[in-house]
């Protein structure tokens, strides 16, 4: 085989090679709903699941969507066990020294939940001798430590739904975290009869503790791949697929985009 038909049989293997490239790995926690959970079928399902499987379509890379809990998805990524986070995950000073992130998808607002007609003002003295359930590892649980840590007993958990069960219960008295899953994975259940938003919404705008918005988390310096990610955020909002899937997990309204 002479050195020309070598060449040109190596350039039409070219676009096989990229065919058969890796899928993008995502990992999510799925104990979020809507935004990522595990369906009746026993299958990742959720807003973010969506919105990761629309972000790789417009990247047109395949693309695996993986469950992890919540304190293995910054260890995970930073060993390669995936490629990116998507999983709620705001953008803080202190994650930002582990990984990088993509451009904003959403905003978080944020809301105490209590028994109804059984709280009062939020404030320090309010709060004084009572219990607040929170996912450990949050800007949730840094900005009640900081506000009520003095004056109320914070309670800390690695399952995102344990702080309800937590609440429904009577072991605490409050807990804090995401309007939009307390109100669809709580207070819209039978679990979260009996419960109401107590205080004022908290968001990162107003208190950067709580977070400078939702993205994906990356691998530090890995920059095409966020250029992609950033790309591929800003395509599906254009194109409307971002509005459609909140308006299919019953988000719309709810968070801000």
């Amino acid at each position: 085989m002479n050195k020309t038909l070598r060449l040109a049989l190596a350039v039409l293997a070219l676009p096989c090679a990229a065919q058969a490239a890796e899928p993008i790995k995502i990992a999510t926690d799925a104990t979020y709903p809507p935004f990522e959970y595990i369906d009746a079928a026993g299958k990742l399902a959720g807003f973010e699941v969506d919105l990761a499987n629309a972000l790789c379509k417009e990247m047109n890379t395949p693309c695996e969507v993986v469950n992890q809990p919540w304190d293995g998805l910054i260890p995970g990524l930073s060993v390669k066990k995936f490629d990116a986070i998507m999983a709620s995950m705001n953008i803080t000073e202190e994650r930002k020294k582990a990984v990088d992130f993509s451009k904003v998808y959403y905003f978080m607002q944020n809301r105490f939940v209590a028994r109804k007609a059984g709280a009062g003002k939020v404030d320090a003295a309010a709060m004084r001798g009572k219990a607040i359930a929170v996912q450990t590892g949050t800007p949730q649980e840094r900005f009640v430590t900081r506000e009520f840590g003095k004056s109320a007993t914070i309670k800390r958990y690695v399952n995102a739904q344990d702080p309800m069960l937590e609440l429904a219960s009577g072991r605490v008295d409050y807990t804090f975290g995401n309007t939009v899953q307390l109100q669809k994975g709580f207070l819209e259940t039978q679990k979260g009869q009996g419960f109401e938003f107590v205080g004022p919404v908290f968001d990162g705008r107003r208190d950067k503790v709580l977070g400078e918005g939702v993205a994906v988390a990356l691998r530090k310096n890995d920059a095409e791949l966020k250029a992609r990610f950033d790309k591929a955020i800003d395509a599906v909002k254009r194109k409307g697929i971002f509005q459609q899937l909140l308006q299919k997990h019953g988000l719309k309204g709810l968070l801000e985009g």
